[in-house]
């Protein structure tokens, strides 16, 4: 997920759009047991401005797992919005990500919001019941005998 901005500025522009479906690990994941479904997409564009970079745009990404609640599988999906400036001056505010010899790589920044975006838990639905404490039945399949 690299962008070449001299060449970009080589070229005489000083915007352009982006696409890139990359592979995470998946130990990315913090849920237990759950697997990135497919790549991972980021969409976007770059504009250059003097010695920083804004890189605007999407990353979207599924996780596979089980439901929280009940068990079953759940598939969480989820599009994340970004804005973050790149620069390439060594006092820049670090708040700001670094990029070197006219290349802006975006993964850790990639990898940094799909960290923070991860839930807690996925469920299978939002009405989801889960399971009898007493039991263990899938109260979303069949009800229970037990005395709640």
């Amino acid at each position: 997920m690299v962008i070449d901005v001299k060449k970009l500025k080589y070229s005489g522009k000083d915007e352009c759009s982006f696409h890139f479906d990359a592979e995470f690990d998946d130990a990315l994941i913090t849920l237990p047991d759950a697997k990135f479904l497919s790549p991972v997409s980021v969409t976007g564009t770059v504009t250059i401005g003097g010695n920083t970079v804004l890189a605007e745009g999407e990353i979207e990404y599924s996780v596979g797992g089980q439901c929280s609640r009940c068990l079953d599988s759940a598939i969480f999906h989820n599009i994340v919005a970004f804005s973050e400036e790149f620069s390439d001056r060594k006092d820049a505010d670090p708040d700001v990500y670094p990029y070197a010899k006219g290349l802006v790589d975006l993964s850790d920044m990639v990898r940094e919001k799909i960290i923070f975006s991860m839930p807690f838990a996925i469920y299978c639905r939002d009405d989801c019941k889960g399971l009898c404490p007493v039991c263990g039945a899938n109260l979303n399949k069949s009800q229970c005998d037990c005395n709640k």
